[in-house]
């Protein structure tokens, strides 16, 4: 139990640093585990991938400029 708790406690810290949300302190101490670890680094890696995957397998639409004219019209 207590070692799921754990990973579940780094997962998030990975993520938190993965969208730039640590601490210098938090993030160094997060980095020294992923070298140290090789479960940690496992899990880092895996995350660090399962993002580029979603980046670059999501297409992104574009907005026409008709809407983004349509917005600002609205806002001013």
């Amino acid at each position: 139990m207590e070692n799921k708790n754990l990973l579940n406690y780094f997962s998030k810290q990975v993520n938190l640093y993965l969208d730039n949300r640590l601490t210098e302190d938090s993030e160094q101490n997060l980095l020294d585990a992923v070298k140290n670890d090789s479960v940690c680094n496992k899990v880092f890696n895996n995350e660090k991938q399962f993002r580029n995957l979603i980046k670059t397998a999501t297409k992104r639409h574009s907005a026409s400029q008709e809407l983004i004219q349509s917005i600002r019209s609205k806002l001013d």
